[in-house]
């Protein structure tokens, strides 16, 4: 696979606390499987290296994350934001070629939506990859190289979306999958 060959590496941020959620959505069950590792399995179908962020202290998710067959990376100061997580994210992905970051809790992500992602990151090296169905921006987006140090800076829990906003580096790819856009805040 030639995005395995360029070391795209897949983060998916899990650190938060699900307030909205009334308990830990991350082992909300989807069919019988816990949601992330749902995510994480779709991700490991793609990626080499799957990196998942959560806060310390947890050694239950952080089973559940390598049984799936995923790293874990602490995020020390997750309580200040999903931005914090992220960075967490970018610091232990210093050796990657580019990254690819997801959200836990957006399980419904097609393997062929990852694989194009990752193949235009390889073919367009430099620009951040952003999916998008029906005309909406969605999630995961791909970062090049040049946006790890800015992906660091990012203050609060705002996540990427400022500083893609003002990016003039950014392709959109158009994607037949709407789970780039379906995020689970609510049990079902």
């Amino acid at each position: 696979m030639g995005e395995r060959s360029a070391n795209i590496v897949a983060v998916i941020l899990a650190a938060g606390s699900a307030r909205r959620f009334g308990s830990d959505k991350r082992l909300y069950l989807i069919d019988g499987v816990a949601m992330l590792t749902r995510t994480i399995l779709a991700f490991r179908r793609v990626f080499d290296a799957v990196r998942v962020v959560i806060r310390p202290g947890e050694p239950d998710i952080a089973d559940l994350v390598a049984t799936a067959g995923g790293s874990v990376v602490e995020a020390l100061d997750a309580e200040a934001g999903q931005s914090r997580s992220l960075a967490a994210g970018v610091e232990a992905s210093r050796d990657a070629d580019g990254l690819v970051v997801g959200l836990a809790d957006m399980p419904f992500v097609q393997e062929e939506t990852l694989r194009s992602i990752a193949r235009t990151m390889v073919d367009h090296p430099g620009f951040v990859v952003r999916p998008r169905h029906g005309g909406r921006l969605g999630n995961p987006v791909g970062f090049p190289t040049s946006m790890f140090d800015a992906l660091t800076r990012i203050d609060a829990d705002r996540g990427a979306r400022e500083l893609l906003a003002g990016c003039d580096r950014v392709l959109v790819l158009d994607v037949d999958d709407t789970g780039v856009l379906v995020d689970i805040d609510t049990p079902r």
